[in-house]
């Protein structure tokens, strides 16, 4: 009877050694998860919310919703970096809400548009100065060849493809379409951007497939003479006046952008379609500590 409850005990002994055993890894799982989700999910359930700045144009004495003073542009660049907060380009976003990747603290991506000489003369010192990536969203029909006079009547002076290759250290170029920057007369009598859909060409109306070819055509160029010109063909496109339809995304896509623009004044989270990302529009007006203040608000 003794040795039966020995081996009884022993049994025992042994089997609630494995089960110290078991739920020591088992509490060492736990923990190793929750470091692991810790470490990627965001503090209290929020989501990084990162910035999309656009600018167009500068000059002296300026300052609007779509024009800004060198003066104020370098306070505003000036007060970012003082707040901490890192230039990132499309790429890294891109890379961030594709793949996870980890972007800068307080990351912030600074865009222009149309691809104004005052970009080069006037915006790049001041980015260089303080380090500071930015990313020029180009018409490519405008950009020119080399120093001539602009080829448009009325039309603040573009830069040319030699200036762009002398930002490269700290500007990336992307697209504003090849030729479409303009607005059609729609089948409603409504004036639309020339991306959006089928509208009078000529007093006649395209058809769907004539439209369909007119944008990929142009779209497929921009990226043709920006790989043809600079080395690399861009990723992101903005669309003219911020407006797009769902053909304007498939048409984007066929011509082999991953990333669209609109302007809905609003942060980018993980989540937001790739090819309707939103651009907060920067006033001229303020100073770098209202743009902070707007940016945290």
């Amino acid at each position: 009877m003794i040795n039966q409850n020995k081996k009884t005990y022993f049994k025992e002994r042994i089997s609630s050694k494995k089960y110290g055993v078991l739920m020591k890894k088992i509490i060492i799982v736990a923990i190793f998860c929750f470091f692991i989700i810790s470490k990627f999910t965001p503090i209290h359930g929020q989501q990084e919310k990162i910035p999309v700045l656009m600018y167009h144009h500068l000059e002296n004495n300026l300052n609007s919703n779509v024009v800004i003073s060198p003066e104020n542009f370098e306070d505003q660049i000036r007060t970012l970096k003082e707040e901490g907060y890192n230039s990132i380009s499309s790429q890294q976003l891109y890379d961030f809400l594709n793949y996870n990747i980890k972007l800068p603290e307080n990351p912030v991506l600074i865009t222009f548009y149309d691809g104004y000489l005052s970009n080069y003369e006037l915006a790049y010192p001041i980015l260089k100065k303080y380090g500071m990536h930015a990313e020029i969203f180009v018409i490519t029909s405008r950009i020119l060849e080399k120093n001539e006079k602009n080829s448009y009547l009325n039309e603040i002076p573009k830069m040319n493809w030699n200036q762009l290759r002398a930002m490269q250290d700290f500007i990336t170029i992307q697209s504003h379409t090849w030729d479409s920057h303009y607005k059609l007369v729609s089948n409603n009598g409504v004036k639309n951007a020339a991306l959006y859909g089928p509208g009078y060409i000529n007093n006649n109306f395209e058809e769907q497939l004539q439209y369909e070819e007119r944008v990929k055509n142009d779209l497929i160029l921009s990226r043709k003479l920006i790989k043809e010109k600079l080395g690399y063909e861009p990723i992101a496109i903005s669309y003219p006046f911020g407006i797009k339809s769902e053909d304007t995304i498939e048409l984007s896509k066929v011509a082999g952008f991953k990333m669209g623009y609109v302007i809905e004044n609003k942060k980018i989270i993980k989540g937001d379609n790739l090819f309707s990302l939103s651009r907060i529009t920067v006033n001229g007006n303020e100073t770098g500590d209202e743009l902070i203040k707007r940016l945290k608000s």
